[in-house]
């Protein structure tokens, strides 16, 4: 996987970002991905995931990551079927969902000349179905660092009978 990229003159940007979540496992896990494109190219891709959390948090959060790297005073705009980040903008409410997150969006929007979501057909676009596919894996990848470290920590390893 290569990562997002480190310099870029300040220009057009089209974020496919897509999550996955598994509901299934005790220690929950959520991931999102990126592949970032412009000019026709795609010039960076990244994953995240953690434990005990959502897509929505992980999109939200790499949402952030991506509108602090790419260059101030450009046009970004995110590609995705998670209606739920829309509303990644609004000044959050006693009711909303993610509002840390929310307004980290709103301070790394400030920094470019324009920020939108779009939503479109998951099946219909190959890169929707390729953040899905990295962000399931950064998931399993997640599950396993944490399965293998509990292995280690045993009663035995830290001292206890």
């Amino acid at each position: 996987m290569t990562s997002m990229p480190t310099s870029q003159p300040s220009a057009t940007y089209q974020v496919w970002i897509g999550g996955s979540c598994d509901y299934g496992h005790k220690e929950r896990a959520g991931g999102a991905a990126v592949v970032i494109e412009s000019e026709g190219r795609t010039i960076g891709r990244e994953a995240i995931s953690d434990l005990h959390t959502t897509e929505f948090r992980m999109m939200l959060t790499l949402m952030v990551k991506v509108m602090r790297h790419l260059p101030e005073a450009s046009d970004l705009l995110f590609l995705t079927n998670a209606a739920y980040i829309m509303n990644f903008d609004k000044v959050p409410t006693a009711k909303s969902a993610n509002p840390d997150l929310i307004q980290q969006c709103i301070e790394a929007k400030a920094r470019h000349r324009s920020v939108a979501v779009k939503i479109v057909a998951y099946h219909k676009s190959k890169l929707l179905i390729e953040t899905h596919a990295m962000a399931t894996e950064a998931m399993a990848q997640t599950r396993k660092r944490f399965h293998s470290d509990r292995k280690r920590i045993t009663p035995q390893a830290i001292g206890n009978p």
